[in-house]
């Protein structure tokens, strides 16, 4: 009989799946893309938006893997900056910089953090004050991070049309383009919704999860599945409308 191979240990299994690395892989996915097509962004500054929640996401999914308070609370802070930006009510290059700086932050804390070996604000938490810290910090900035789609569906859509009879730069339109026939921007935004309740659902089961369990693995393929329905999306207007469907409907 062949030597059955020991089981990882717990904390080795919940390092390597989980909404943590799923956000990470989106959002490195989603950031190296947008700087591969850069020159979007330098002749249409409004396209910056999509660089902006690419680092927030990757900020929501790094803060998954540093359960400290002032870790999470920095990430929370960060995701406000994703229902700011896809609202269009501020200038996205403004807000992409802004997301970077806290990022920046955000790193610096960690490695102080782990350099010095200790956690800021814990000697000034109970051991339960920490935990519901941790636990809300992070569940704050997954519901953010889901009001990207929140805010395509509910806010832009209804009013993109109209908004562009004015103008191509009325409303939000100023700090936003228009993309009511991004089949891949529809497809990440329903993934997403997808993503986000599947990830509450299982930090609901698992609670504080002080003995470090496994995390369950469903929102991590959801984050595949979401990335990949993206691209065909993306394959699917390229041979259908076209990716110059704006003068199409609008001019």
């Amino acid at each position: 009989m062949s030597e059955e191979k020991p089981k990882p240990t717990t904390s080795k299994q919940n390092k390597l799946v989980g909404p943590g690395l799923g956000l990470i892989i989106m959002g490195v996915a989603y950031l190296i893309w947008w700087l591969s097509f850069i020159e979007y962004a330098i002749n249409d500054p409004r396209w910056t938006h999509n660089i902006a929640y690419a680092i927030i996401i990757l900020n929501v999914g790094l803060a998954w893997y540093h359960k400290t308070p002032l870790s999470r609370t920095i990430a929370m802070i960060q995701s406000f900056m994703l229902p700011i930006t896809a609202s269009g009510s501020f200038n996205t290059v403004i807000c992409t910089i802004i997301s970077s700086i806290i990022l920046g932050i955000w790193i610096i804390i960690v490695v102080v953090e782990k350099t010095k070996g200790k956690k800021y604000f814990e000697k000034n938490l109970s051991k339960r004050g920490n935990n519901w810290l941790n636990m809300h910090t992070i569940i704050i900035a997954w519901i953010l991070v889901g009001h990207m789609g929140l805010m395509f569906f509910i806010v832009r859509l209804p009013l993109e049309a109209q908004l562009y009879s004015y103008g191509e730069v009325a409303g939000y339109l100023i700090n936003l383009p228009p993309e009511s026939l991004e089949f891949a921007t529809w497809a990440f935004n329903i993934g997403l919704f997808v993503l986000i309740s599947v990830i509450l659902w299982e930090q609901y089961k698992m609670g504080y999860n002080i003995q470090n369990n496994p995390w369950p693995r469903k929102s991590f393929w959801v984050v595949i599945i979401t990335m990949g329905a993206s691209l065909i999306a993306l394959a699917i207007q390229s041979v259908t409308i076209g990716m110059d469907w704006v003068n199409l409907v609008y001019g």
